[in-house]
């Protein structure tokens, strides 16, 4: 999220709480001067967040959605959690369960393995981002299902720091359609469920939360869970 000068989100708090104002009026400080005053409104201008009319400057509808995420009390845009989907694939073969796992080969997290995941574009819905994210990353076809919802705040094991803040949505695909095609950010491999504790070796977190995963899909009849989750790694 672009951070702005104090003085752009002085004038972008004003605005606010205000349908319009004078030129006058959202002045952070009578005593400014005006050169410095119009370069910074300018510069919100330029951005397309403030408008003017006969009627004095007003917020537009993209400066409303950016100024709607300022802490009002310290003129800050708020950092928010980021939303992203896990995709768990799986499919019946010869007789046997298999799970899609991801070894991931991008930072954070490298190395490490799990259902694989993605993020959920500005706009989009769940469902579509999770089954883009499928397509994009696997070449796989396939209808996700919301089963469980999870936020994830993700702490540093060896200094505290708090790393990432996610909600995740883990969406279920059964018996995806096509070939799988790996991409620069992972490999992808069909294991049976048998083999999972011989393939999984690096989860995120760890094996016994990946088969808690397994049980949690295996045995989903509809309703979806919701889980807070901090996760203290080492890994990232």
């Amino acid at each position: 999220m672009k951070q702005l000068h104090l003085i752009q989100l002085q004038i972008l708090r004003k605005l606010l709480f205000a349908t319009s104002l004078r030129y006058t009026e959202m002045k952070p400080d009578n005593e400014m001067l005006n050169n410095q005053f119009d370069f910074h409104l300018d510069q919100i201008i330029k951005e397309g967040w403030v408008t003017k009319t006969k009627e004095g400057y007003f917020l537009t509808s993209s400066g409303k959605e950016y100024a709607n995420r300022m802490n009002t009390g310290t003129a800050t845009i708020e950092k928010q959690a980021k939303i992203g989907a896990i995709v768990c694939a799986i499919c019946e073969r010869n007789g046997k369960r298999q799970y899609l796992v991801y070894t991931r080969l991008k930072q954070p997290f490298y190395g490490c393995q799990g259902f694989m995941s993605g993020k959920i574009a500005y706009g989009e819905t769940v469902i579509d981002g999770a089954k883009r994210e499928l397509k994009e990353e696997t070449n796989l076809d396939g209808e996700p299902q919301v089963f469980s919802i999870r936020h994830f705040r993700v702490f540093d094991k060896q200094t505290g720091e708090l790393l990432e803040d996610k909600f995740l949505y883990y969406c279920l695909v059964r018996n995806p359609e096509g070939e799988i095609v790996d991409s620069a950010e992972g490999k992808y491999e069909w294991i049976d469920e048998d083999k999972i504790d011989s393939h999984v070796t690096n989860h995120f977190e760890s094996l016994e939360v990946f088969k808690r995963d397994v049980e949690e899909i295996n045995s989903f009849r509809g309703e979806i869970r919701f889980s807070e989750v901090d996760h203290i790694s080492d890994k990232f």
